[in-house]
């Protein structure tokens, strides 16, 4: 049985809605920041609307769902379908379906939940368009590198099962975390050098190629890794430097992963990442354009805690929405969320244990998310520190509307809070012909917030308000510790 069933909450969603007329006056861009984000002078971000980065590829559809164990109640499911998930990650456990002692496989096996892996594995077929697996290491004793026809025959095994069951699952990532620093929980594979990795890794394709060319899937199966967990360099390089002096003219690679959680109170540094694996690949004479997947990203690895359980929901939230901005205009291919419900530290969770359909600040940061556009614009912020600490914004264009999400993180130690100027510019004729819709979203320490009020717990509108607008418009805000709110302007 599911932890989550039990409880199951009606929420009745208190809404604010607040008509107020909109000031257009022109605010200057030439305070300096410092170092917690405050400004001299007015706090201000500037969006213009007419300067098209591109696509926007949403990381609301980019999602983790932990397990095998503890599946997801049906109220939890309505809400991740809210998210509207186009790609999920999952957990296949070679040591788990195929007994050594029996030499038997089970690939339905029992969970520690009182569930199955079928269970756990329907749930997130069913979410998405495709699934990356995690293939996590075999069982230890079959882990012997002089000897590897033991583990290769249950991943392959494992792989065309579930391949065959589950058609979506299209990209295989190799091992989990080989490169940790920590003693394993229980519920984690040894960490292991490079060189043993990428035998291992090798062992992987090889596999792989061969479940492609038996089951001639629709949607081929593609390998990547190596699921660091973090952006180490040395082991990442390494991994690549290995892969070119493979001389295995069937070798596969077909996207870079690694975690990262070392950001927490300087999230403008994951900015950088995407460039440099470009100059790694480059260096190497590989594919520059090769993807990069951040399978897992946060401020709380592990068991990490930051001040009190109610306060590092909302820091938690507050640095996703970060850390995913950065992301987002640094054209990372996907930055995966992490996670629906994490099965022991909660402060990561979007939804909440043994209340089916409960939410956290996290979910409602996703949900905002969601209802950005689909082109990327800038976002110019004059009150965020080179470390990324202060107001920064999402900036996005749709179809007759602009949106921006913005956020005041301050991670654990920062106090600052702000009353933002937010300066549209160069809206559209679609915005400015006629009337407008302007409605703004709010997630802080009082709002949509589950801690201060569990009745008050789902996404809370906090104005909406019908106007003309110009094709320069000033919006005011206020934002405290860690508060996001999102605006949305849309041509009625």
């Amino acid at each position: 049985m599911s932890r989550r069933t039990g409880l199951t909450v009606a929420v009745v969603a208190a809404v604010l809605v607040i008509a107020l007329s909109v000031a257009v006056v022109v605010v200057g861009l030439g305070n300096a920041s410092t170092e917690d984000g405050t400004t001299a002078g007015g706090k201000t971000v500037t969006v213009d609307a007419a300067q098209d980065l591109g696509p926007f590829d949403n990381p609301a559809g980019f999602q983790n769902q932990s397990g095998p164990a503890y599946p997801l109640g049906s109220a939890d499911l309505d809400r991740v379908a809210r998210l509207e998930p186009r790609v999920v990650r999952a957990w296949f456990k070679p040591h788990q379906y195929y007994d050594r002692q029996t030499k038997k496989f089970n690939f339905d096996y029992p969970t520690a939940g009182g569930t199955t892996a079928y269970d756990y594995l329907d749930q997130v077929a069913a979410q998405g368009k495709s699934i990356i697996g995690n293939f996590d290491q075999c069982d230890q004793a079959l882990m012997r590198l002089n000897a590897t026809a033991d583990c290769r025959w249950v991943l392959k095994a494992g792989l065309m099962h579930y391949k065959k069951k589950y058609p979506s699952l299209r990209y295989i990532e190799v091992f989990n975390e080989p490169d940790k620093t920590w003693e394993p929980t229980e519920v984690e594979q040894p960490a292991m050098p490079l060189e043993d990795y990428y035998r291992w890794y090798q062992v992987a394709y090889q596999v792989v190629n061969e479940v492609n060319d038996e089951l001639k899937p629709g949607v081929p199966l593609e390998i990547g890794g190596p699921a660091s967990y973090t952006f180490n360099e040395d082991f990442l390089t390494g991994f690549l430097d290995l892969y070119v002096k493979d001389d295995n003219k069937d070798k596969k690679f077909a996207f870079i992963s690694y975690h990262q959680y070392k950001q927490r109170d300087r999230p403008a540094a994951v900015a950088q990442e995407r460039e440099i694996v470009r100059g790694w690949m480059r260096d190497r004479k590989l594919d520059e354009n090769r993807p990069v997947f951040v399978t897992e990203y946060g401020v709380f690895p592990g068991a990490n805690t930051g001040t009190t359980f109610e306060a590092d929901l909302l820091t938690h939230a507050a640095g996703m929405a970060t850390l995913g901005r950065y992301y987002a205009y640094s054209g990372t291919e996907m930055y995966m969320h992490w996670v629906y419900d994490h099965l022991d530290n909660e402060r990561k969770s979007m939804f909440v244990d043994a209340v089916d359909g409960g939410v956290y600040p996290y979910y409602n940061l996703v949900l905002m998310q969601r209802m950005l556009g689909t082109r990327l614009v800038p976002a110019e912020s004059n009150a965020v520190a080179d470390t990324g600490i202060g107001v920064s914004a999402l900036a996005t264009t749709g179809d007759r509307k602009v949106a921006v999400l913005l956020t005041n993180y301050q991670w654990t130690d920062g106090a600052a809070e702000h009353d933002v100027t937010l300066a549209l510019r160069n809206l559209p004729e679609s915005l400015t012909a006629g009337e407008v819709t302007v409605e703004r979203y709010l997630v802080d320490a009082q709002t949509s917030n589950r801690a201060h009020n569990e009745l008050g717990q789902d996404l809370q509108r906090v104005e909406r308000y019908d106007t003309k607008l110009g094709a320069s418009a000033d919006l005011s805000l206020h934002l405290g510790v860690n508060a996001m709110s999102l605006v949305v302007v849309t041509a009625k």
